[in-house]
C-alpha cells in the first residue's frame, strides 16, 4: 500500500511539474481535459470513452505522434474523432496530420478512445492501472511537428491513473514521525 501510495503522489507531482513548463500529450477521462485519474464507472465490464490532448505546444501544430501503453484492465476497441491522414492506432503507434494547423496555444484534442474496461480488476490493489503516453514504437519519437517550419517538436508522455487507490491519512506530529524511525 505504501509503495502505491508513493507511485501515484509521485505520479501526480510530475503531471503536474510537467505541465506548467513543457508541451505534453496526456490521456483524460473527462472532454474538459481535467481529470487524469477515475475509478471505476459501474461494475462489471464498461465501454467508456477518454480523450487525448496535447497541451502547451504554444505554436501551430500540423500533426502529432505517440503511442498508448493501456493496462491489462482495458481492452481498447477504437479511435474516433481522428484527423483525416491518420497512420496507425493508439495501442500501436499513432502518426496524425492536420489538414488545417491547429492552435496549439490552446489544448489540441488528437482523438478520442473507446476502451472496454474490466472494473473487476479495480479490486487488485497492486495491479498496474496506468495508461501511459510513450513514444511511438516505429520512430522512438513523442511529440508535435510545428507549422510552418514542420519541424518535430519533442514533449512528454503523462500517466493517467485508474482505480488510484484511497491514501489513508491520521493526524500526527513531526515528533511522533521522528519516534517511529527512533530519531
Amino acid at each position: 500500500m505504501r509503495i502505491a501510495t508513493l507511485v501515484f503522489a509521485a505520479l501526480m507531482a510530475t503531471a503536474v511539474a510537467v505541465s506548467a513548463q513543457t508541451p505534453y500529450i496526456a490521456v483524460y477521462f473527462d472532454s474538459g481535459h481535467s481529470q487524469e485519474a477515475k475509478d471505476c464507472p459501474g461494475p462489471g465490464p464498461v465501454v467508456d470513452t477518454w480523450y487525448i490532448a496535447a497541451v502547451n505546444f504554444n505554436m501551430f501544430l500540423s500533426g502529432a505522434e505517440f503511442m498508448v501503453s493501456y493496462p491489462p484492465a482495458v481492452t481498447w476497441l477504437a479511435d474516433a474523432a481522428t484527423p483525416p491522414v491518420t497512420l496507425g492506432n493508439t495501442p500501436t503507434g499513432i502518426t496524425m496530420g492536420f489538414p488545417f494547423p491547429q492552435n496549439g496555444f490552446n489544448t489540441v484534442d488528437l482523438c478520442q478512445v473507446v476502451v472496454l474496461w474490466n472494473c473487476e480488476t479495480c479490486t487488485e490493489v497492486y495491479l498496474n492501472n496506468l495508461v501511459r503516453v510513450i513514444p511511438h514504437p516505429g520512430t522512438g519519437f513523442l511529440g508535435g511537428v510545428d507549422y510552418p517550419g514542420f519541424n518535430l517538436v519533442p514533449s512528454v508522455g503523462l500517466t493517467a491513473v485508474l482505480c488510484a487507490c484511497t491514501i489513508p491519512t491520521e493526524q500526527t506530529t513531526w515528533g511522533q514521525v521522528k519516534a517511529v524511525y527512533g530519531e
